[in-house]
């Protein structure tokens, strides 16, 4: 009897996010997770993936890095995988490497956009980034295949010459679970009950923005198109939700934190993200980060909304400029002001841009799409590799 091959997805603390794709992967394969939140293995654990923890700073600190390393070899060699697939910049680089020094036959990473480090001028960042680059050059030379989530970054790593045209792959996107961002599928009285939690008044129209709280994703110019806008919308409310991150070199000022409370609807995460889409009307994102295609978008286009968003890689994978929203200059908070009022007094646009979204989300975007070329990729290159692969018991 041939047991399946073994894969191993390695990320940070939101490895979980991949959850859907490993479903559909575990047919054809026996996976198995790697992340750097030790609570993970309760969730992981409910849905039969064996889970492994170990230590992982977003944070230049060459100590940790180094633990994070010697933490991957042990698991590597506790769990023999055929494939190791490490996701995000870190994982892409040190779990990699770990793999290919402990023998993986087949090495995959795939880096989900470029990030603050690409975006951010500073002069520790420029040399963070250069350091970074030396790593990531030595990663993708010893690795299988490199992925990449839109075809911009993967022609810059090319042209920089940190990874061969002959190692690089592009799969647009991480997926979205459709069936699970289906504005059908949320229960009225639930998105009332999100409504009354946040604040927002019961006639009002919502206006959102989900990210993580930092200078890159745009959250400065969101609260300074909302000030410019709510003296013209009186009935519209504007929402924020997303964690702090003080870790991050793209971390926002105590003052400017001060500025989008005063702003802005914010308090903080929440865990029930379709519900918040479903109560919103417009969904915004004016990202000036390295994204790969942002996942928030990708929800927010399954639950039939119309998008305004930066002219950016990856948020033009999803948006296409007057189809199913608006694509704004990167800084320009007259544009994203322009933008959202036209959607705010159109209500018949509003309407065409949200069917186009949800419609170009299940055609392109769906995760079981995204896990056929995953699938389809592990099996070319066990295929190129079967001379490394442990015989068939």
């Amino acid at each position: 009897m041939n047991a399946l091959p073994k894969v191993l997805l390695a990320g940070g603390p939101d490895i979980d996010a991949r959850l859907d794709l490993m479903r559909h992967l575990r047919g054809a394969f026996n996976v198995s997770a790697m992340g750097s939140s030790p609570s993970l293995s309760i969730k992981l654990s409910a849905e039969g993936f064996e889970y492994s923890a170990y230590r992982l700073t977003r944070k230049a600190n060459p100590v940790l890095d180094l633990l994070t390393f010697a933490q991957s070899l042990i698991v590597l060699r506790r769990l023999r995988p055929q494939i190791v697939h490490a996701f995000d910049s870190k994982p892409s680089v040190w779990v990699r490497l770990a793999a290919r020094l402990t023998g993986v036959p087949v090495v995959v990473g795939t880096l989900p956009g470029l990030g603050s480090l690409y975006t951010n001028k500073s002069r520790t960042t420029r040399l963070i980034r250069l350091f970074y680059e030396k790593l990531q050059t030595l990663a993708c030379r010893v690795a299988d295949l490199t992925v990449f989530q839109n075809h911009e970054d993967a022609r810059r790593f090319v042209s920089a010459g940190i990874v061969s045209h002959e190692k690089m792959a592009v799969i647009v996107s991480s997926g979205v679970s459709t069936g699970t961002y289906d504005p059908g599928r949320i229960p009225r009285s639930q998105i009332d009950s999100v409504g009354r939690e946040l604040g927002i008044r019961p006639d009002a129209l919502v206006v959102s923005m989900i990210a993580r709280i930092i200078r890159s994703k745009g959250v400065l110019e969101y609260a300074a198109a909302a000030r410019q806008l709510r003296d013209r919308y009186p009935n519209v409310d504007f929402l924020l939700v997303g964690a702090e991150d003080p870790e991050n070199l793209d971390r926002l000022s105590s003052e400017e934190l001060s500025e989008v409370r005063e702003a802005l609807t914010w308090q903080g995460p929440r865990p029930d993200i379709p519900a918040v889409l479903a109560l919103s009307d417009i969904f915004v994102l004016p990202s000036a980060y390295g994204e790969g295609v942002p996942r928030v978008l990708l929800e927010a286009a399954s639950m039939g909304l119309p998008i305004v968003t930066t002219d950016m890689p990856g948020c033009r994978e999803v948006v296409e400029d007057r189809v199913n929203g608006f694509l704004v200059a990167v800084h320009d908070v007259e544009a994203l002001c322009k933008a959202v009022g036209c959607l705010i007094e159109q209500p018949e646009l509003r309407k065409r841009f949200g069917r186009l979204s949800r419609q170009r989300a299940v055609q392109r975007f769906d995760t079981f799409i995204v896990a056929e070329q995953t699938r389809s990729i592990y099996r070319q290159l066990l295929t190129k590799k079967a001379h490394l692969l442990p015989a068939a018991s």
